[in-house]
Order: structure tokens, then C-alpha cells, then sequence
């Protein structure tokens, strides 16, 4: 019985794994990508193989598929496959990771691209863009750790009509003053003062059988 409600439900932080942690249910066009998912979620999980996708919303994939442009400068915190794809769609990608194990993991797969600046970073460093003049990039992507002071960097950091996504928006629904509650508040904030455009995704995403959410914003 365990087993079966663990199966359905993904764990105590969903109500089940078609709703993400806010309770948002996914709707009957997110189920066009419940084979994939599941295919690539056995693969994951029996020969540790990943495709070269972000571990995003699916439609969150296919709207950035056509959003990025080959002249952006782009930032992302947390890599992974994502960073092969991005760097296959953009000018420049700065990528900073801060788990060293995953980032000697990743580098090798980095050694034929030319466009990106792979950093390990931590503590405090991690977030801090001081290094970067304001308005410098196109695209931002909030994932891995610290999103509540990586958002309050890249606030600043993007440029005017740049784009920021804010991965597993839903995580800690229930926890005020959370990481990424802060880093959600902080970027809805940004959109009042400067104006801006907000787009939600609740889907499944690639090797992993449960639905979340992330947040578009274009300020």
C-alpha cells in the first residue's frame, strides 16, 4: 500500500504527482508529455542516462526553444544538460554551479562548446554578480541553490525586456520566509516597480514523474 500511494502521490510535498507543491493540477495538454516523461525517467533511474534538455516544464522548453536568440548573453545557476542546450541556442552562456562533485561531472560534457563560462563558485560568491555590468544579460535562469539572493542579483543584471526564469517556483508553498519564496517575491516585486510580463508553467518535466511549476518573467 505504501508502495502504490508513493507511486501516486510522489511524496508528502504533492498532493499527487499531477498537481505541483502549490496544488495546481496539470491540465489535459500536459499529458501529451507523460510518455516521454516516463520513458525518460526508467532511463534515468535504470542506466543514468539524461537527454541534452533542461530539467524543465515541458512547454517551458518549447516556449524558450523559441524565445532564445543566437546574440543573447545568458546566465544560469545550476547546471547540468540544460547547459549544452542553452549553449546551443544562445551567444554566450555563464553557467555557475556550486556543487563540486556534479560540476567535475558536467565539465567534460562542456569541452566542445567555445561560448561558455563554466564557474564553480560558493558561499557568498555564488550569487554575487558584482563582476557584471547592469543590464548585461538577455536571460537568466534561478535554479540550485540561494534563489532568494540569486533573484535580488539578477534583478539588476538583465537587461530592460530580458527574461528570467525562476525553476520549481512551487517548492516550499507552505513555508513563508523559504528560499524560494523569497526569490518568488522578489521577482513579482521587480515586475510592479519596472512592469513587466509574468507566464506560469505546471507541467512534467524531463526523468523525473511529477509535475511542478516555474515562472517567466519578462520585466
Amino acid at each position: 500500500m505504501q508502495i502504490v500511494n508513493k507511486i501516486v502521490t510522489g511524496g508528502k510535498a504533492h498532493k499527487s504527482r499531477f498537481h505541483d507543491e502549490k496544488g495546481n493540477p496539470l491540465d489535459l495538454k500536459g499529458f501529451i508529455y507523460l510518455p516521454h516523461c516516463l520513458a525518460t525517467t526508467a532511463l534515468r533511474l535504470t542506466i543514468g542516462y539524461r537527454p541534452v534538455l533542461p530539467w524543465l516544464s515541458y512547454r517551458a522548453i518549447k516556449f524558450l526553444d523559441k524565445l532564445l536568440k543566437p546574440d543573447w548573453k545568458m546566465l544560469e545557476w545550476g547546471s547540468g544538460m540544460s547547459t549544452l542546450w542553452f549553449a546551443q541556442r544562445v551567444g554566450h552562456l555563464t553557467s555557475i554551479e556550486d556543487y563540486q562533485p556534479w560540476y567535475e561531472k558536467v565539465k567534460p560534457t562542456l569541452s566542445k562548446t567555445d561560448n561558455v563560462d563554466y564557474q564553480f563558485k560558493t558561499d557568498d560568491n555564488y550569487f554575487n554578480l558584482d563582476q557584471y555590468p547592469d543590464e548585461t544579460f538577455d536571460f537568466i535562469l534561478i535554479d540550485g541553490s540561494e534563489r532568494g539572493n540569486c533573484a535580488k542579483s539578477a534583478v539588476t543584471k538583465l537587461k530592460r525586456g530580458g527574461y528570467i526564469y525562476l525553476d520549481n517556483s512551487d517548492k516550499h508553498s507552505t513555508m513563508e520566509g523559504s528560499d524560494t519564496r523569497i526569490a518568488e517575491e522578489t521577482l513579482l516585486q521587480a515586475v510592479k516597480e519596472r512592469g513587466g510580463e509574468v507566464k506560469y508553467f505546471v507541467d512534467f518535466v524531463p526523468t523525473y514523474l511529477a509535475v511542478n511549476q516555474g515562472m517567466l518573467l519578462k520585466l
